[in-house]
């Protein structure tokens, strides 16, 4: 019983760290009033970094169900990180700017 116990402790040492170890961050620029990439796919656990490369302010936010936030007001310069938690398509706005449309789609 202690030997399937002890082995069954390796093996979640060595698998539950690798599965979160290939996450990955993506950088989205806000410049000249437009999301780039405008569209993206990503996975469950990856990081979506927005950066607001514009001379002007954004308002990022999402109404689409299940993956709701909103940044307000986010200043030239600033920064906003976003873990993505679940699998589905999601629409990211800006309020200031309405054209300003960015797909995310989560697989």
């Amino acid at each position: 019983m202690m030997r399937l116990l002890t082995a069954l402790i390796v093996t979640c040492a060595i698998i539950l760290p690798a599965s979160f170890a290939f996450a990955e961050e993506y950088t989205v620029s806000q410049k000249k009033r437009r999301f780039d990439p405008k569209q993206l796919n990503v996975k469950p656990g990856d990081t979506l970094l927005f950066v607001n490369d514009d001379r002007y302010a954004h308002n990022l936010f999402t109404d689409s169900p299940g993956f709701e936030f909103d940044v307000r007001k986010q200043m030239p310069g600033d920064k906003y990180q976003l873990k993505i938690e679940k699998r589905g398509t999601f629409e990211i706005r800006c309020v200031i700017h309405p054209r300003m449309i960015m797909t995310v789609v989560v697989e």
